[in-house]
């Protein structure tokens, strides 16, 4: 069983995100690399509200091919190429995730090897399988 914490011994905590998972020992565990703003034509947007949803979309695709849920994402970590972006990433956020609040990391950078991409949303999905 996953269990989401946030210690009372951390004062800090940005909306919508916990500190920490735990996990059963028995689980299927899928780990999700970086997935850009790009639609299944190839394309990539110039706006970046419509990049952060397409990634977001493409990690959604990815969890439901290795036959799980968007329940079962545990950690997204958010790389943007824009400066003070957060608040717009966080919008998309809860439009595409809902309630969901898996563990996250937000980071602001300066380019991808792709000029085009202004964002990469990695994760990790578990399922425990005892039940």
């Amino acid at each position: 069983m996953k269990r989401f914490f946030m210690p009372a011994q951390i004062a800090w905590s940005a909306p919508g995100q916990s500190h920490g998972v735990a996990h059963g020992a028995v689980f299927k565990r899928l780990l999700i690399s970086g997935q850009p703003g790009v639609n299944e034509a190839g394309e990539v947007p110039d706006d970046l509200e419509t990049q952060i949803g397409l990634a977001f979309e493409n990690v959604l695709k990815v969890v439901e091919a290795g036959q799980m849920t968007a329940e079962d994402i545990v950690r997204i970590g958010a790389y943007v190429a824009a400066p003070r972006a957060y608040a717009l990433f966080d919008r998309v956020r809860t439009r595409k995730l809902g309630a969901l609040n898996p563990v996250a990391t937000y980071v602001e950078t300066a380019g991808f090897s792709d000029a085009r991409w202004r964002v990469l949303i990695d994760a990790e999905a578990i399922r425990d399988q005892s039940s």
